[in-house]
């Protein structure tokens, strides 16, 4: 069984690495100029593997 690879955009990258440094989801979107959720749920994806 091949193991997947995970494949993450820069911007994905970009905003994962913001929130580690504690900015907020509003700057992390103002930034990327992406909605909100979408920066939560790159969050929430990120959380979830192992």
């Amino acid at each position: 069984m091949k193991a997947e690879k995970k494949v993450i955009t820069q911007e994905k990258k970009t905003a994962l690495n913001m929130l580690k440094r504690n900015s907020s989801y509003e700057e992390v979107a103002e930034v990327l100029e992406l909605p909100v959720s979408t920066i939560q749920s790159w969050e929430a994806e990120d959380c979830t593997v192992v």
